[in-house]
């Protein structure tokens, strides 16, 4: 005993020592040594099982977990079978005496550390491990305590390290599974148990002016008025000690999820109570009642609050993250889909006082994102199979991601929900790939909402429709991909409109061409406007406002330029002959606005806000450049099939891009121009019979220009 005793205060001293700022690297490296040293004598475990007992100094009791760790996972085969059992009664009850007044860290330790033993030893030498935790969830007292337990079961020993053989690995999941029903029917009881304590002291809220709004659609997602009714309950306002119970419930069932099979373990009863929960990140009710009541301890509960709603949504998502679905389970699968797009259609519901926007940005920041997930993994994984079933209405669902995407309070938020769109179109697609005779009826069913779509997109990257939201977007700082956040914006949005125009070539050339005329008119129109000065030409539009309309007009023409570019590929090959007006008409219409700036000179012009207004012109002016550059494929084909009967327009067309590049080959353009335009010239040169493009004089002038400027150190690139 006075030996334990010594040998505790000692090393107390040697880990205060050890952590104080004071003490040198060389003394660290000392005490670590001798540490080490204790840590591998035989017995020395037996003093770390007194010493968690006897001490109260965090630093010491970590230690002692640490020794106990290297033992069980590195030289248990080696312990004597009887200190083995000691060890097995021993830490248990250490755990069961302390573990309301540990620190977590330390109780989660020895949790793990009583885990690695199960690991090693159930159930031939350790029959009564998984038992124990079952009567500790049991006990009201314990139930914490089992929960932790069973978390940290689930995750040591359903995924394991490499150190275990696969034999091993394979009896222990085998063994986790024979004890998830009765798990499963733990947990349900404990999270159905606090729901209805609390739901049956929770007031009911009188009718809101705004409640007949679900009617129809809420019915056709859910099929039952009682199932509707009974998600319309009031959310009980639960205890604290009801919420920690919660959320470890829901910590379990999600690790739980992530690695059993579907079954008809997980009954409808159990999802029906995640789906209460997971109403909880709905509840702008706590939230703000939390801020009213001001108190810190108000916020905290809020933030309880939204936290199961959280932890809720993780569960739902790790179901939803299955591709394989018994036909058994697919049952509950639908029902699932039916209580989520009903807490969409509550999230994205707008009355008297909140917009949905509004309503979004109150709640939690995780919870959205989880909500994001759900969605993109109903899409990307199940979308394919509930299409089939009559009873969901797929358009009404998208009626609600519109709004749900559309309102969202953050940049990263929508860009996640255009990732589940091109989702969505990809899918309609292939879908109408492997099934043409449909086709018809496939578009007709979802053209409403694509074209809704399209428009709601092009309308974001217009500065004239959305302003305040693209000026707070950086357009400097690269990311990984070397893009700034405003070319992500951009890229992404154009891949939407790309894709709609895929399916949907008449409405989406309809839908862009007459937005891109406007702002063309507007920048062909500056030539009005520019005066001669002393110094040169400059543009004589100086008032404030002016130059500001000017400013946005001229980013949405930079955008749209870009648009009309990225959908080139839907006017070649196949579809060549049936959208070959629509094209020409893009074609004249870039092959005007190119020669335009370079004939007057846009790009050299004096402005009121140099600064602004000139990046803008050049940016216009290269974007035009690089849009006709993507239809060269379409010149080369229109070489190839029309020019025959109708030379004289093909050779208008390329001399004339051939003008508009000429001015722009000098060491005096700015290099995004002089880079643009040696880009549009290497693509019509590659693309467009050579032979033929020699016998047109303009290609002589650029020839001549490239010789004149060679000696004047043109940029590398």
């Amino acid at each position: 005993q006075a030996s334990e005793e010594a040998s505790l205060r000692a090393l107390e001293s040697l880990m205060t020592e050890f952590f104080h700022n004071c003490t040198t690297n060389e003394r660290k490296r000392e005490i670590e040594e001798l540490l080490n040293n204790f840590a591998q004598q035989i017995g020395a475990w037996r003093f770390c099982l007194y010493f968690l007992s006897s001490t109260r100094n965090d630093y010491v009791m970590m230690y002692s977990l640490t020794v106990f760790e290297n033992l069980i996972n590195k030289m248990w085969l080696g312990v004597p079978s009887q200190d083995k059992m000691e060890i097995r009664s021993c830490l248990p009850k250490l755990l069961l005496a302390h573990h309301k007044t540990l620190p977590y860290f330390i109780r989660n330790k020895l949790c793990k550390v009583i885990v690695d033993i199960g690991r090693q030893d159930w159930p031939m030498f350790y029959h009564d491990f998984f038992t124990n935790i079952l009567q500790l969830i049991q006990s009201p007292v314990t139930t914490p305590l089992g929960l932790i337990m069973l978390k940290t079961t689930s995750e040591e020993l359903a995924c394991p390290r490499e150190d275990l053989s696969v034999a091993r690995k394979e009896e222990l999941r085998k063994l986790l599974l024979d004890q998830v029903q009765t798990v499963l029917g733990l947990l349900t009881g404990i999270l159905e148990s606090i729901w209805d304590k609390h739901s049956a002291t929770a007031a009911t809220p009188p009718p809101s002016p705004t409640s007949g709004e679900s009617g129809d659609l809420l019915s056709s997602l859910l099929q039952s008025p009682s199932a509707a009714k009974l998600l319309n309950q009031p959310i009980p306002i639960l205890d604290t000690d009801s919420e920690y119970i919660c959320s470890l419930a829901l910590e379990c069932l999600a690790h739980l999820f992530s690695w059993i099979p579907l079954s008809t373990s997980i009954t409808p009863s159990l999802l029906t109570t995640i789906f209460h929960f997971a109403r909880f990140g709905c509840d702008t009710r706590a939230r703000k009642m939390s801020s009213v009541n001001g108190s810190s301890h108000n916020s905290v509960l809020g933030q309880e609050r939204g936290r199961l709603g959280v932890l809720a949504m993780a569960c739902i998502n790790e179901l939803m993250s299955k591709n394989c679905v018994p036909m058994e389970f697919e049952e509950y699968l639908l029902r699932m889909f039916q209580q989520t797009f009903y807490l969409l259609q509550k999230i994205t519901k707008e009355n008297n006082a909140h917009t949905v926007k509004s309503r979004l940005e109150e709640l939690d920041e995780s919870y959205i994102e989880k909500f994001t997930d759900f969605l993109r993994l109903f899409v990307s994984v199940h979308l394919r199979r509930i299409e089939s079933y009559s009873q969901f209405p797929v358009v009404e669902f998208l009626a609600l991601l519109f709004k749900y995407t559309f309102h969202q309070p953050t940049h990263e938020g929508y860009f996640s929900c255009l990732d589940i769109w091109t989702l969505f179109l990809d899918y309609l697609t292939s879908k109408i790939k492997s099934r043409l005779a449909d086709k018809e009826a496939v578009l007709n069913r979802y053209e409403d909402a694509l074209v809704l779509l399209l428009t709601e997109v092009l309308n974001r990257i217009q500065f004239r429709y959305n302003q305040a939201q693209l000026e707070e977007l950086d357009d400097e700082t690269l990311d990984d991909d070397q893009q700034t956040e405003w070319q992500r914006y951009l890229r992404q949005s154009l891949e939407v409109v790309a894709k709609v125009m895929e399916l949907l070539p008449t409405h989406a050339f309809s839908t862009l061409f007459p937005v891109l005329q406007d702002n063309l008119e507007v920048y062909l129109g500056l030539q009005q406007f520019v005066v001669t000065s002393g110094t040169g030409h400059r543009l004589n539009i100086t008032a404030e406002n002016d130059c500001r309309r000017l400013h946005c007009s001229l980013r949405d023409l930079s955008s749209l330029l870009q648009a009309v570019g990225r959908l080139a590929e839907y006017f070649t090959g196949d579809v060549f002959a049936a959208r070959f007006n629509d094209a020409l008409t893009v074609v004249e219409r870039l092959v005007k606005v190119t020669l335009y700036g370079s004939q007057i000179k846009l790009y050299n012009i004096e402005t009121a806000v140099p600064s602004v207004l000139k990046p803008d012109l050049i940016d216009v002016h290269a974007q035009s450049l690089a849009a006709l550059q993507a239809y060269s494929h379409w010149l080369a084909q229109f070489y190839s099939e029309v020019h025959r009967q109708n030379p004289e327009q093909f050779i208008s067309l390329v001399s004339t891009a051939l003008e508009a590049i000429t001015p722009l080959i000098s060491s005096k353009v700015q290099e995004k121009l002089l880079l643009s335009a040696c880009h549009l010239l290497v693509s019509l040169a590659t693309t467009v019979r050579p032979v033929f493009l020699i016998s047109i004089p303009a290609v002589q002038k650029v020839f001549n220009r490239i010789t004149d400027t060679s000696a004047q150190r043109l940029p590398d690139k």
